[in-house]
């Protein structure tokens, strides 16, 4: 789903949303699946509450010759060549300051020559900034991170204090984008420690029952003690909601899962003054994290809340009901009880209309993103106001929508550099075109 942009400020209702819970990864990519085929970009029709400056980008002052994925991270260096991560081909290039050639550091492929790019059998999606012109890269297959230099070369690598958690330093989305702060200790999406799930004394050999937590921490580890804190919490949605167990007169257990299409995570983005910004779906505002650890709260921000009808909700579910079908219809496994083999499956149903929640959530995972003067980019998910193209929220340190950018049709921001330079992507279908530019003043 392509947001519409733009905003027309309205606040909103006390509870907009009413479901709260947590992931379940054992069903996550099935559910995010049918969350993304289910998104709908909407307009609506409001007075805007107070003027927010509008601002547009100004010249493009450089543009790359070699096409890129849509999905991708961006890096500049001190002498403004650009690492990209360029997700949807599985690789890493370093762009030349003028983006004119390009050269591929990293990829699922590798090679034997000497100059011949780093091979990683799976590629993770962020590009984390390390100090000067070094950049971190989550390597999955050794759980650490490899250190870059300025020509994209592995100088070394660093093991994570708790290698468990290369899954979300690597994800990006809806992990988001670790951040290394001023003592060089990385800050970053953890999880917390999964409770057991619950067993049947009675009947040990069904499948256990999850247990669902609805909260996950943003922690700080420290390479040299390996120690790991936890800074702030986000709220979490469960995209697969247990429902209940149910066994049949023959020993064949079903376990009734829920499908939640209506919720998104809170998001968040460290700010380059070592800030944690916390974006709370519910409401649209923001927790803050300030370097010295102290939290705030931020009010509200003017966003267009969408109602959710009855006629959207159906709609999104018959968007995704073949694939749920398809899900409901694998074969189940096979289990060894007392009585002989029994099977078990998990069976899909949708939420309940009435617990979708009232509004449709504010943003979409991936949303928020943070620039290198200490402000928060967000796209929100409904509006108004836009022109033809994306308009980004652009927020503060005291949670205040300082300004929107407005893109041109087929634009998206992919990322940031210093002195208030801006790096997008021209959009055609699956391929984009990398620019420079700025905000235009």
């Amino acid at each position: 789903m392509v947001p519409v942009g733009a905003s027309t400020p309205i606040h909103p209702p006390a509870s907009p949303h009413s479901v709260r819970t947590s992931h379940s990864r054992g069903t996550a990519c099935f559910v995010a699946g049918l969350a993304v085929v289910a998104g709908v970009a909407t307009r609506v029709s409001a007075q805007s509450a107070r003027t927010i400056p509008v601002k547009t980008l100004g010249p493009i002052t450089a543009v790359a010759k070699d096409t890129v994925g849509p999905v991708l991270a961006v890096r500049e260096l001190s002498n403004r060549s650009v690492l990209v991560n360029d997700l949807a081909g599985r690789r890493v290039l370093l762009f030349d300051p003028p983006l004119g050639t390009a050269k591929v550091v990293i990829d699922t492929v590798g090679g034997t020559e000497p100059d011949a790019p780093f091979k990683v059998p799976q590629p993770s999606a962020v590009l984390i900034r390390y100090f000067g012109d070094s950049t971190l890269y989550p390597f999955r297959l050794s759980q650490s991170l490899l250190v870059l230099d300025e020509k994209g070369k592995v100088a070394r690598v660093m093991s994570l204090p708790r290698q468990s958690d290369i899954a979300t330093v690597g994800a990006g989305g809806e992990a988001g984008t670790p951040g290394i702060d001023s003592k060089g200790r990385l800050v970053y999406h953890g999880v917390y420690r999964p409770r057991p799930p619950v067993i049947d004394s009675a009947r040990p050999w069904q499948p256990p029952i999850p247990v669902q937590v609805d909260s996950s921490p943003i922690v700080r580890a420290d390479f040299d003690t390996r120690k790991i804190d936890t800074l702030a919490a986000l709220k979490l949605n469960l995209g697969a909601p247990f429902k209940n167990l149910e066994v049949d007169d023959k020993g064949n257990v079903i376990m009734h899962m829920y499908v939640n299409l209506s919720g998104v995570d809170d998001q968040w983005a460290y700010l380059s003054d070592g800030t944690i910004a916390v974006l709370s779906v519910h409401d649209y505002h923001i927790e803050w994290t300030d370097p010295d650890g102290t939290h705030r709260s931020s009010p509200k921000m003017p966003f267009d809340w969408r109602r959710l009808t009855d006629v959207d909700k159906q709609r999104m579910m018959d968007s995704v009901r073949p694939m749920l079908e398809e899900r409901n219809n694998v074969t189940p496994r096979t289990m060894n009880t007392p009585m002989g083999p029994r099977t078990a499956r998990q069976q899909f149903e949708f939420l309940p209309p009435e617990r979708f929640g009232d509004y449709e959530q504010p943003v979409q995972t991936g949303a928020v993103k943070a620039d290198l003067d200490a402000h928060l980019w967000i796209l929100p998910r409904t509006s108004l106001g836009a022109k033809g193209g994306l308009l980004y929220d652009v927020i503060n340190r005291k949670g205040d929508i300082e300004y929107r950018v407005q893109f041109p049709a087929g634009y998206a921001l992919a990322g940031f550099g210093t002195g208030g330079v801006l790096y997008v992507v021209r959009v055609d279908g699956r391929k984009a075109i990398l620019e420079r530019t700025s905000v235009k003043q």
